[in-house]
């Protein structure tokens, strides 16, 4: 059994097996018994059955919902539109009030190792510092392409 289990899991790995031969294997990783040096590979097909297992209760919410009443969607309709209502009052009086003029910052501060520094200079430092280490994305799209093709 297990050197069947071994071409087959060749074979699913060059891309070769029917959806027939899938299922047997997922079949074969959902039982207790699996060898250990198969172990590894074992969660790939128990996340495929996790997965299909998922989609299908998804379905049958997906089916539960077109069933429920006209009703029950009209109130929640209505309790979606006066929530949104309400929320947006408040968002208009935040954005409404003033802010305080007269409040002025001070002093420029950073917390370095639990340490306060305020020493402009040696902000800009560390901020200079930190922002060296930031790749851009055409950097990391590089580094990628690279490892690609090495």
């Amino acid at each position: 059994m297990t050197t069947d289990i071994h071409k087959l899991l060749n074979k699913y790995f060059e891309g070769e097996t029917t959806s027939e031969e899938e299922k047997s294997l997922r079949n074969y990783f959902s039982q207790e018994n699996t060898s250990e040096d198969l172990l590894e590979i074992a969660p790939i097909f128990t996340f495929l059955e996790d997965e299909a297992t998922a989609l299908a209760v998804l379905d049958e919410i997906r089916k539960e919902e077109t069933t429920i009443p006209r009703k029950n969607k009209q109130l929640r309709t209505i309790i979606w539109t006066i929530t949104t209502l309400v929320a947006s009052f408040f968002i208009a009086i935040l954005l409404l009030q003033r802010p305080d003029t007269t409040t002025q910052f001070v002093e420029n501060q950073v917390w370095v190792n639990g340490k306060k520094i305020t020493d402009s200079d040696a902000i800009r430092y560390y901020a200079e510092e930190s922002f060296s280490k930031v790749k851009s994305e055409e950097n990391i799209l590089e580094d990628q392409l690279n490892f690609m093709f090495e």
